[in-house]
């Protein structure tokens, strides 16, 4: 998988979570990140790393795996 088609399916996966917490707010809060971030990874400006695919992994009880906001990294 190379990194444009990586943002494409992260795109995916955090409009996903933003569905499943109500708000890029809540998401944020819920993960321990910043709102900016969300809207970096909805824009396909940034990925997430590691650590932050986990906690917004956890933030959405599982339902997203650290895989899916962090495809090239858990791939």
């Amino acid at each position: 998988m190379n990194t444009l088609h990586a943002k494409e399916k992260v795109k995916d996966t955090v409009a996903e979570a933003v569905r499943l917490c109500g708000t890029q707010d809540a998401l944020a809060k819920k993960a321990g990140i910043t709102q900016g971030a969300i809207g970096k990874y909805l824009r396909g400006d940034a990925l997430p790393r590691g650590e932050t695919a986990k906690a917004l992994s956890k933030a959405v009880n599982g339902r997203l795996t650290p895989k899916d906001f962090a495809p090239l990294i858990f791939d």
